[in-house]
């Protein structure tokens, strides 16, 4: 087992910031004595991490997973993904009025609140364990590292929450939001004290502490705050120092990066760490992956928007007029443009040829459709792009080897492709078969194990999810600079990005796809490359709320957008803008535990 992992349970099981401890559980041990040993501290802190860990596997629908991250609610809500379940929608989406009792504006809460109450109580009591300096002063800096960390997270999402910094019991969780700056303060403190411990590691790349906080997070931390107060010089100061720490950027291909093998490099800084171990293993394959793929869900899968926003490989704008054969393609709505998605033999398939005419036209159908090459027309949109786009997503007409348990006499099944119209499941060669099979549907690469052998199951995942890793340093740093229009000095950290993305460097001034004229332009440079970086890790939200354009790439400019086809057409639900989708407010069920705590306008209440 992984270092970071638990060896007892600790009394962490919090509710919300006003359910507080049970003082002595039958299963754990009580607050009072956990601080009593040296041993007993050690699992003590040790169990500062349990909360991040999903305690039932079972579903990945929202309101049914409610222990652990909340990782498919927030990466839903950002550009790259399209979240779909029957049962439990987004609803900070779907629905048209924002309600404050929604699932995820209580989660959020509940579990940042949660470590942020396990962090005091550790910092409170540490001393009573009769730990040796170094020790101590370590296990306190990591202590607050965390709690930092989670009211980092609470302030990104509600501008502004109730601080608590000792030990409290239920009827002391009377306050009201601090206001988001002073939120930040309280952050910036606990990172200065992890900073300035001497015995808090420079970075935990190897070793005994493999994976926990080090003062390289901290810098990394403390520089994400400074961006988001607009403290751009103290930003890039702060970043620069993360890999005089040890850290660094990963040097091997994008999409291997995410893979067990490589999970330990110096690219990883901060992570929840995986095993295959019941109760600290992950489920992020049935979220992403598909029936083929160790049979997935498909839930958390790419947006079209997002599949289209990627560039092509010379660095230019892709667009989809620009591709030979689909000149045509503004000159179609977007159900007609289907056609250019239609596997090959339709002429011999009469039942779905029918289909597809009743639903482009008969006209469109003549016109378009080529029984033999129309695979391959459509196979070019994909095949001259940022070579992230397909290390991150599955795109049509691409043949992989897959497997599914007990199918194809639990082998593997090679050759397999996204097709539209689907067919048959098949084995060798056939249609890839997602969850969901309603229209044409991108899968995930990252993080979707395809072959034999490389998971137990669809719940039994054990590669590490970056909390921090370098490439969000590095081109926050970037972003740091360009924003005091440093723009030659942002241009070398986006070019090392780009350099192991196989994409042309970027250039200061004159002409072409990668010239960067100005300021403005150098930051929507690196906006792009934050967000083909970094899909089905839980950032971009944060970015895009952070930017002020989430409405322009979530929502595409418009007060409704949502799920599409490939070709662009809306299927089945709906997302609905409000300005104030963002910051959060506090949630209905707290409001009513605690009056002082103050409502948002405009959230249902």
């Amino acid at each position: 087992m992984k270092k970071i992992l638990l060896t007892t349970t600790a009394a962490l099981a919090l509710c919300a910031c006003t359910d507080m401890l049970d003082t002595a559980p039958s299963n754990q041990i009580a607050s009072g004595n956990m601080w009593s040993s040296e041993e007993l501290a050690d699992k003590g802190m040790a169990g500062l991490y349990y909360t991040f860990y999903c305690q039932d596997l079972s579903s990945t629908q929202l309101r049914r997973q409610t222990t652990g991250l909340n990782r498919q609610g927030i990466e839903a809500m950002g550009f790259p993904t399209d979240y779909y379940s029957n049962n439990y929608p987004v609803e900070l989406l779907s629905l048209a009025t924002k309600p404050a009792s929604d699932f995820q504006v209580w989660y959020e809460w509940k579990f940042c609140y949660t470590i942020i109450h396990a962090c005091n109580d550790a910092i409170a009591h540490l001393g009573k364990a009769g730990l040796g300096a170094d020790k101590l002063a370590r296990y306190q800096a990591e202590a607050r590292f965390l709690r930092a960390w989670a009211y980092n997270r609470l302030n990104m999402l509600y501008q502004g929450v109730p601080v608590y910094l000792d030990p409290i019991s239920n009827s002391e969780c009377t306050r009201t939001q601090a206001s988001a700056d002073e939120v930040w303060r309280v952050i910036l403190d606990d990172l200065d004290y992890c900073i300035a411990t001497e015995a808090f590691p420079d970075n935990t790349i190897s070793g005994s502490s493999i994976g926990r906080p080090s003062k390289g997070a901290a810098y990394a931390l403390r520089g994400m705050v400074c961006m988001w107060k607009g403290m751009y010089k103290e930003a890039a100061a702060d970043f620069a120092e993360v890999e005089k720490c040890g850290y660094g950027l990963w040097e091997g291909e994008y999409g291997d990066f995410f893979k067990y093998e490589n999970e330990h490099d110096k690219e990883m800084i901060f992570a929840i760490q995986f095993s295959e171990e019941v109760g600290y293993c992950d489920n992020i394959q049935q979220m992403t992956g598909g029936r083929d793929t160790y049979d997935g869900w498909t839930e958390i899968k790419p947006s079209a928007d997002f599949v289209d926003y990627y560039a092509n490989a010379d660095g230019s704008p892709f667009v989809w007029s620009e591709v030979e054969g689909l000149e045509d393609w503004d000159k179609l709505t977007p159900a007609q443009r289907e056609i250019f998605f239609c596997r090959d033999g339709l002429e011999k398939l009469a039942s779905q040829k029918s289909q597809v005419i009743k639903r482009v036209g008969q006209e469109v159908y003549d016109t378009y459709y080529l029984n033999s090459g129309n695979e391959a027309r459509i196979k070019k949109a994909y095949d001259n792009r940022d070579p992230r786009l397909k290390q991150t997503v599955l795109t049509p007409y691409e043949p992989v080897t897959c497997y599914k348990p007990n199918y194809n006499n639990d082998n593997d099944q090679l050759g397999k492709q996204l097709r539209w119209p689907i067919v048959a499941q098949g084995a060798d060669n056939g249609d890839f078969w997602l969850d969901k099979r309603t229209s044409g549907y991108y899968c995930y690469r990252k993080y979707c194990e395809f072959e034999k052998g490389r998971l137990i199951s669809r719940s039994r995942c054990h590669t590490d999810w970056p909390l921090i890793r370098f490439t969000d340093v590095l081109l926050q740093h970037a972003e740091a600079l360009a924003q005091q229009n440093d723009i030659d000095g942002a241009i070398r950290l986006v070019n090392r990005v780009r350099s192991r993305a196989h994409m042309p460097a970027l250039t200061v001034g004159g002409s072409g796809a990668c010239a960067v004229a100005d300021q403005e332009a150098m930051l929507e440079r690196i906006r792009y490359e934050r967000r083909v970086e970094f899909p089905v890790e839980g950032i971009n939200f944060f970015d895009e709320v952070r930017w002020g354009t989430y409405k322009a790439t979530k929502f595409a400019g418009q007060e409704i957008n949502g799920g599409k086809s490939w070709w662009g057409q809306p299927v089945e639900y709906n997302w609905y803008y409000t300005d104030y989708i963002w910051p959060w407010t506090a949630p209905l069920s707290e409001i009513q535990k605690n009056p002082a705590l103050t409502k948002r306008s405009g959230w249902a209440y």
